[in-house]
């Protein structure tokens, strides 16, 4: 079977560039799996977890909202932000978490609250 060819990237750095066997990205809708040959796609992308199987194992990343296209074989995640599991600092993840939930109480809530806290726990959940 063919390879995917792949890349998670930010407005400032590409994290992820390389080949795989199967992507699961965290779609506006639900969670979607790409493997080889898939039909040609633009989709909209929530804050969540990035899943790059490659032969070598799995790389997991959270990733901040964006947009994913998928076509000939290639899938690029164009997002506001990714970080690789290996990077996440769980007790500084928690601590924004907890002053973003005090914000909120106090304030109410905006969108930029609900999708940083969305990243915020998708990294939490790379540490799991």
């Amino acid at each position: 079977m063919a390879d995917l060819t792949v890349q998670v990237v930010t407005p400032e750095v590409t994290k992820f560039s390389g080949a795989a066997r199967r992507v699961q990205l965290p779609g506006v809708l639900g969670d979607m799996g790409v493997l080889p040959q898939h039909a040609p796609l633009v989709s909209m992308l929530r804050p969540g977890k990035v899943e790059v199987a490659a032969a070598d194992g799995s790389k997991y990343f959270a990733v901040g909202a964006g947009f994913a296209t998928i076509a000939n074989n290639q899938v690029v995640c164009l997002v506001d932000a990714a970080v690789e599991a290996s990077e996440v600092d769980a007790s500084k993840v928690t601590a924004r978490i907890s002053q973003i939930e005090q914000e909120i109480g106090q304030n109410g809530s905006s969108e930029l609250q609900a999708n940083e806290l969305e990243y915020l726990r998708a990294q939490l959940t790379l540490k799991a």
